[in-house]
């Protein structure tokens, strides 16, 4: 079985940001349904895995 990646999202509404596989349903800070956004970093120059600041 090939295992997801694990992308950087992002709610749009209130800034949380958290680490899965997909975005939820609803986000766990604000309890919202809410638009998630990747903010992962996909650029050797982003210093490494985690998020991109300039997409923060």
């Amino acid at each position: 079985m090939t295992q997801l990646p694990q992308i950087t999202w992002k709610c749009v509404k209130c800034g949380y940001t958290y680490t899965a596989a997909q975005p939820a349903d609803e986000c766990p800070a604000c309890h919202e349904r809410c638009e998630f956004v990747d903010v992962s970093c996909y650029t050797p120059d982003c210093a490494g895995p985690g998020t991109d600041d300039r997409l923060v």
